[in-house]
């Protein structure tokens, strides 16, 4: 708040003093001359009242802005702050991560292949096929045995040496038919169960396979997912910061306002200081021996530094 200035006289007296020093540089002063000038009656009041002015602004205490200065978070912003801190792999990508290892520990059951577990693809009722075969075998010897001793009989030779030799060959042969039988049964056997485990492995080995790839699918559609997300979140953010800046251009408006409105005294008063400038405020009787600080103050007008000077040497 600006004081009114006290009630000042019209005039002001101002004395001008020269001083001589000796000529051995002695401390003594002597007047030699003087001379007194007093502010014109017309312009006393508005100086002082511009002093008065003057003096209550320097006497201001520091105001502080009180008002909001910046604009907070914009909800825009604060949304895609949480999307971004949400963000991760999507429902597909962790889809795809599962089947990616189902599908490679499925493989690694399959692979290596190991022949020897084929046991469980074997019939049965294989050894009953075999059994058959040998049994058929069996008789077809007792057959021909018959008809041998048949033959052996009406030749007067049955019980003899050759007879023992013709049975103890048919029996070998027999022992060597039941084995090859049995021997290409578990062979014939084998093979099918070797062949059947083949197709289930490469049917598996299809069926992991096409896992992979559908697991590779879901893992490019997450990182799409993931990608279209985070673009998103992008441009929610850009448009939040678009938004804060709108809601802080008010706020700016406001502070400039405030600091207008500080600067609004100290320009009034520099605009009534600026219309002395050229005027007539005092004059000054000649000064004999010469020029004074003040008749070149007061020559053209008062300056600051003049009006402070002339207000204040006189005192």
């Amino acid at each position: 708040m600006i004081t009114a200035a006290p009630e000042m006289p019209t005039s002001l007296p101002v004395t001008t003093q020269a001083t001589q020093s000796t000529p051995l540089g002695g401390a003594q002063t002597t007047p030699i001359n003087s001379s007194q000038s007093t502010l014109a009656p017309n312009f006393a009041s508005y100086i002082y009242n511009l002093l008065g002015r003057g003096e209550g602004l320097a006497n201001l205490p520091f105001q502080e802005f009180t008002g909001q200065r910046f604009a907070g978070t914009s909800p825009l912003q604060q949304q895609a702050f949480t999307g971004l801190g949400s963000l991760g792999p999507s429902q597909a990508t962790g889809a795809g991560i599962t089947a990616t290892q189902q599908a490679l520990t499925g493989l690694q059951g399959l692979l290596p292949y190991k022949v020897g577990s084929v046991s469980e693809y074997m019939s049965p009722y294989m050894q009953n096929v075999v059994d058959i075969q040998a049994r058929e075998a069996r008789r077809q010897a007792d057959i021909g045995r018959t008809a041998e001793q048949a033959r052996l009989t009406q030749a007067g030779a049955y019980g003899g040496s050759r007879q023992a030799i013709m049975e103890a060959e048919r029996q070998r042969n027999l022992n060597e038919q039941i084995g090859d039988i049995q021997a290409k049964g578990l062979q014939s056997a084998y093979d099918r169960a070797v062949e059947q485990r083949l197709k289930e492995g490469d049917l598996g080995i299809r069926g992991l396979t096409g896992q992979l790839q559908g697991a590779q699918t879901l893992g490019t559609l997450g990182q799409s997912q993931f990608g279209q997300g985070l673009q998103a979140l992008q441009e929610q953010r850009l448009a939040g910061k678009e938004q804060r800046q709108i809601e802080q251009e008010p706020l700016d408006f406001g502070y400039q306002q405030f600091q207008e409105s500080l600067k609004y005294p100290y320009q009034q008063t520099t605009f009534m200081q600026s219309l002395l400038q050229g005027l007539p405020l005092a004059t000054q009787q000649p000064y004999q021996a010469g020029d004074s600080t003040f008749g070149t103050m007061t020559q053209g007008g008062l300056t600051g530094l003049a009006l402070y000077k002339l207000l204040t040497e006189g005192k």
